[in-house]
């Protein structure tokens, strides 16, 4: 059973009119930090053990003594606190994404949902400050707030009539508590948060030697960087942006219902404009383990997206900046280290290339405007540059293997 995707929770909120924040169309990068809570283990095989055990106990209503006996006979060694840990937090995801998808298939007669705390001498003061909480189901304080959306949060939701709602009395915007987020460890149908603390204290609390984790650690570390990095990175979301966003969003899905929000918000900096950060980053960042990831992640996002939406042009015309052209010169070889948006709008110089159908991922396709968007990684060769009706014209050629 899976997580409400990133996606999914986007068409609802797009369905019901509902005004996503910023941060949620890169929501999912943080999700690229998981690997169910088992980061740390010594292998992919040792993971993948260790989250078929769990469902399995999902789909049986096996117990956690049949799931940590599972874990044993597979040859892990884990603590019981640990697997507990993990046990108890992927069954409760998965409970919880069952009530969540019942409680959508009912919004129309309940379209209301109420918090509902544990009040005894466990609960966190954060949790218990969201009891009895009422509001909307299309809400989004539940994208933020639906348990389980801590660790080990114990919390529920309850389905309410508008009568019931209304009787209880529906919580408005200036009753609902400050509270800081805590995302350390959330496996919320529609959230995800890092786990560098909660994975670090579990290393401490193995009582095996730390430096055991050391190269595991470094490349779960440079995913949690290469993550907050490129959630800097993207440009705010404005009216424009959200409304060209949906409409990509809707050709997309069809074709690829598995594709990440933040591939297509990338995109869409890109044809808008609104791309210099991640390029100057990208262009100029330092040689280390996170920027390899970074730089991977915007590479496979583009591939996908080129996947459903090729350019099929054997020729290409658009305008760059003088900035971007002024080093080139007649028999140089350049190769990308960002993305090139190429649309005739906006720039000094004219670049034709040639021999790119295949190349590129044609914004048309997506009704996102007119442009190619070349991806990382191709090389094209100075072919010829001369001065045409007052402008500077370079002709380039795709080098394909």
């Amino acid at each position: 059973m899976q997580p409400v995707t990133f996606l999914e929770a986007i068409k609802f909120a797009q369905a019901r009119k509902v005004v996503l924040p910023s941060e949620f169309y890169s929501l999912d990068l943080k999700t690229r930090q998981l690997s169910t809570t088992v980061s740390f283990l010594s292998s992919i095989e040792q993971i993948k053990s260790v989250i078929q055990s769990v469902n399995k106990a999902i789909a049986n209503g096996s117990t956690f003594q049949d799931f940590k006996n599972e874990v044993f006979e597979n040859g892990i060694r884990l603590s019981p606190k640990y697997l507990d840990l993990v046990f108890r937090q992927n069954v409760q995801t998965a409970y919880s994404f069952g009530r969540w998808t019942q409680q959508i298939s009912s919004r129309d007669t309940r379209p209301y949902l109420m918090y509902s705390a544990i009040d005894d001498d466990r609960v966190r003061p954060e949790h218990i400050a969201l009891n009895r909480i009422i509001r909307h189901i299309d809400d989004p304080f539940w994208l933020m707030y639906y348990p389980p959306w801590a660790f080990r949060c114990r919390c529920s939701v309850i389905s309410l009539t508008k009568a019931q709602a209304e009787k209880l009395g529906i919580t408005p915007d200036d009753k609902l508590p400050q509270l800081a987020a805590e995302m350390g460890f959330t496996t919320s149908p529609m959230t995800f948060g890092e786990m560098s603390d909660l994975t670090h204290k579990k290393i401490m609390e193995s009582g095996l030697d730390p430096s055991l984790f050391d190269d595991s650690l470094k490349g779960v570390q440079a995913e949690w960087t290469a993550s907050k990095k490129l959630t800097s990175l993207l440009a705010p979301m404005t009216d424009s942006s959200r409304d060209l966003f949906h409409t990509i969003f809707d050709t997309a899905l069809p074709l690829d219902p598995e594709i990440r929000p933040s591939a297509i918000k990338l995109f869409l900096d890109y044809v808008q404009g609104n791309s210099e950060q991640i390029t100057a980053f990208l262009n100029h960042a330092p040689n280390t383990l996170s920027t390899g990831v970074l730089r991977g992640w915007v590479m496979d996002d583009m591939a996908r997206i080129k996947n459903i939406a090729v350019n099929e042009n054997n020729a290409v015309s658009g305008s760059v900046s003088i900035a971007y052209a002024s080093s080139f010169n007649v028999g140089e070889v350049i190769s990308l280290d960002s993305p090139l948006f190429m649309t005739n709008m906006g720039g000094d110089v004219l670049f034709n290339i040639e021999n790119v159908k295949g190349l590129g991922i044609d914004a048309e396709k997506l009704n996102a405007g007119q442009g190619v968007l070349f991806e990382i990684g191709l090389s094209f060769e100075v072919v010829k540059i001369e001065h045409k009706n007052g402008q500077m014209v370079y002709t380039l050629r795709a080098l394909v293997n």
